[in-house]
């Protein structure tokens, strides 16, 4: 008996995911673009242009919370542009 349900189960997951393939392809068949829009994702120029304040501050040695306070930013995007800085200038 659970044999044939998780057999059905299976069958089922397969023709979904059947489907959703089929509908992408067709998608992409009629002009469609699948992922992000072009131009979302920003350059590391284009970020340290945007971050300036946060860049500065983490320089000074303020911790992430407080850049992010202080900066009106998120926690997420301090950490992201920190990551930037130390990769671009490593010491």
């Amino acid at each position: 008996m659970i044999a044939t349900l998780s057999t059905c189960a299976q069958l089922e997951r397969d023709n979904i995911s059947f489907r959703l393939q089929s509908g992408r392809k067709r998608y992409i068949e009629k002009g469609g673009k699948l992922g992000r829009n072009v131009g979302s994702v920003k350059t590391a120029e284009q970020m340290k242009a945007e971050y300036r304040e946060v860049i500065s501050l983490l320089r000074k040695g303020y911790s992430i919370r407080d850049v992010a306070k202080l900066s009106g930013r998120g926690v997420s995007t301090v950490q992201r542009v920190k990551r930037l800085i130390k990769v671009q200038s490593p010491q």
